[in-house]
């Protein structure tokens, strides 16, 4: 039977027994709201998340705990510049 997702569904119900280990995935957005929590969910599930925003020191800021939960995860760093399995980038 095929799941259903809606207006009320969260990121983990969606991802639900999804393995992303070994996957790169782009989040734009990632300063606050849907772009840190779908960040935070793809790290939860193994993604190594780079992170997009136009304000870096907004970005850093609200991505901290993501980063910290991801190095708890083991959810390594992705190979470039950065800390931990979010890399934020400000927009040029």
């Amino acid at each position: 039977m095929a799941n259903v997702y809606g207006a009320t569904s969260t990121t983990d119900e969606v991802l639900s027994g999804v393995n992303l280990q070994g996957k790169r995935i782009l989040v734009t957005g990632v300063s606050a709201g849907i772009g840190v929590e779908t960040a935070r969910s793809l790290a939860a599930h193994g993604a190594r998340v780079v992170g997009a925003a136009r304000d870096l020191t907004k970005a850093e800021a609200a991505t901290t705990q993501v980063r910290k939960d991801a190095a708890k995860n083991g959810v390594g760093p992705s190979p470039g510049p950065g800390p931990s399995a979010i890399h934020n980038r400000a927009a040029e």
